[in-house]
């Protein structure tokens, strides 16, 4: 299976698709974000492609707690699909 980058924003480290991000980044995201994250992960879905709504606003959410501790500019789309706001 093909690798791809953590979601950590300015990280470039391969990981497995079926991760959100490395290890290092994963242990930064607050328990209520990764419990989101597991609650809305399809199993799969990094091999169909496709994501649910609910998923990627987990996933945004535990993106912009991550750069918010690192102190990353958060691209507005992150804070748009975290408001469950995105267009499909």
């Amino acid at each position: 299976m093909e690798k791809h980058k953590c979601h950590a924003i300015g990280c470039f480290i391969s990981i497995s698709p079926c991760f959100l991000f490395c290890d290092y980044h994963w242990s930064k995201v607050p328990a209520r974000c990764k419990q989101a994250v597991y609650a809305t992960y399809v199993s799969g879905q990094e091999v169909t492609k496709m994501t649910t709504a609910v998923y990627r606003q987990a996933a945004a959410a535990a993106i912009i707690a991550v750069a918010e501790q690192e102190g990353q500019a958060i691209p507005a789309i992150y804070r748009t699909m975290a408001a469950g706001k995105e267009d499909t």
